[in-house]
């Protein structure tokens, strides 16, 4: 089925696919450096800056990512980013957001807010199957091309690291 709604969405509708890259510790990330002599060796144990937590939702078809940063995660921070979304995506086009099986996703609190959204349609995947969501390809390349060999001072310029990529990247095309 999921195959099929991105394949051929339903007139007036858009496709998403969504997932959240969350408690991303702001830290100084191993990455993969070499030296003549020995191994360059970053220790796991050592202090974090903060923590950001990413909600993003990709279309496939008009290639753009649709994202916020938060410093949490729960139902409520969900519904804030589905109602940000759908002022976002202001037109009268529905909204069909492929999402995991996190457990907020069934929370009483986002069925009600998708209830009283008729434009919003909740589509989960199947258990295991995560690779089903393309939005888990983005979120790979902005660890390995951002966060991997990096050393951010605060979350503050993660975020604006993350922003430049996303918009250089991904929202340029």
């Amino acid at each position: 089925m999921i195959d099929k709604l991105i394949a051929s969405p339903p007139p007036n509708s858009v496709v998403l696919s969504f997932d959240e890259k969350g408690k991303t510790p702001i830290k100084k990330f191993s990455g993969r450096k070499w030296t003549n002599d020995k191994h360059y060796r970053i220790p796991y144990a050592q202090k974090v800056k903060g923590l950001v937590d990413i909600f993003a939702a990709w279309d496939p078809h008009n290639k753009r990512i649709y994202y916020r940063f938060y410093d949490w995660k729960n139902a409520y921070i969900f519904i804030d980013y589905l109602e940000w979304l759908l002022n976002t995506i202001f037109h009268k086009e529905d909204i069909y957001i492929i999402l995991d099986g996190w457990s907020v996703h069934k929370s009483h609190a986002v069925k009600t807010f998708a209830a009283l959204n008729p434009r919003l349609h909740l589509v989960p995947l199947p258990s295991c199957s995560s690779w089903m969501n393309s939005i888990e390809r983005i979120f790979s390349r902005i660890q390995v091309e951002v966060l991997d060999n990096s050393d951010f001072q605060s979350p503050l310029e993660a975020i604006y690291t993350v922003t430049a990529f996303l918009e250089k990247e991904l929202n340029s095309s």
